[in-house]
């Protein structure tokens, strides 16, 4: 895992010209102590998603289409909540990207302000 992780930040810093974030998720959220620890190691916080901001992307579309669950999102999210969402999935025919302006619209007209996790952890 170490390993993985600076590969991904060696190839992040010849593309970009700056280091990641030193943040990280693990997929589907499921951590273990020695994988948190290994993130830890190589300076990495593992962050995970409130679950109103679990927006439900990766799941089909046909059974949870994009207004469903833009919806969903504007009613659930709540002040410090952490989003996650994907740019896109395969189990989805539809993808949810496109929402994300919609959403940010609307939880702009309820009062809503942003920040990155690394503005927030500053």
């Amino acid at each position: 895992m170490r390993a993985e992780l600076r590969r991904v930040e060696t190839r992040f810093r010849e593309l970009t010209g700056r280091g990641l974030d030193p943040l990280w998720r693990a997929p589907g959220g499921r951590t273990t102590p020695n994988a948190l620890a290994a993130g830890e190691a190589c300076g990495y916080t593992h962050v995970r998603w409130s679950d109103a901001g679990f927006l439900g992307d990766e799941l089909p579309s046909d059974e949870y289409p994009n207004d469903a669950l833009l919806e969903r999102a504007l009613q659930n999210l709540r002040d410090g909540d952490v989003m996650m969402m994907h740019l896109g999935i395969r189990s989805r025919k539809e993808a949810f990207a496109p929402m994300l302006d919609p959403l940010l619209a609307g939880l702009k007209r309820r009062g809503f302000c942003f920040a990155t996790l690394a503005e927030r952890a500053r």
